[in-house]
Parts: C-alpha cells; structure tokens; sequence
C-alpha cells in the first residue's frame, strides 16, 4: 500500500526535491517546486505531522526564514517509496 502521505502529486514533488537537497528556505522549495505558498504551507504541515520535514525559522540579512529539511524517517519513508513505486510499474509493465 501507498502512503498518500508522500505518493501526493505535490507532496510527491516536494519531497523529491528535498530529497536531492536535504534542506531549503520555504521561498527557494516553493520556486523549485513550482507551488504557490498557500498549498505549500498545507503540504509541509501534513509532511511535518508525520515526521517525515523539519521546519525552523533563521534570521538572514534579509529578514527572517523558515528552512525546511527533510528528516532520516523522511529519507527512508521517501526511498520505500519509490521502490514500491518502482515495483508497481514493473507490475504494470509484465501484465
């Protein structure tokens, strides 16, 4: 079974990216990603409960920022993931 937790179409892209760089501020995620603020706030929120990113507020010559970072229980979770999805396309592919 899926976790619809991270297999999201933004979810899945969030973590992805967060996946390949480990952390970002909230500005850089929502260019990279390609997600306005508002449903991005949502998606962190959910991922957070979860355990799976960390978010934490730093101050920077420019104001303050929230850099968000992906969790180990984030890492793996996404890589279990993929596999799973991985497997399920070579499922799909033999039928």
């Amino acid at each position: 079974m899926l976790d619809d937790n991270i297999v999201h179409p933004k979810r899945i892209v969030i973590m992805t990216v967060l996946f390949i760089f480990r952390e970002l501020t909230e500005g850089e995620l929502s260019k990279a990603t390609g997600i306005d603020w508002g449903s991005l706030s949502t998606h962190l929120s959910r991922l957070e409960k979860k355990g799976y990113i960390e978010r934490r507020k730093i101050i920077t010559n420019k104001g303050v920022r929230t850099i968000v970072r992906i969790t180990e229980s984030g890492y793996r979770a996404y890589r279990e993931e993929v596999e799973k999805l991985k497997n399920l396309i070579k499922k799909v592919e033999h039928f």
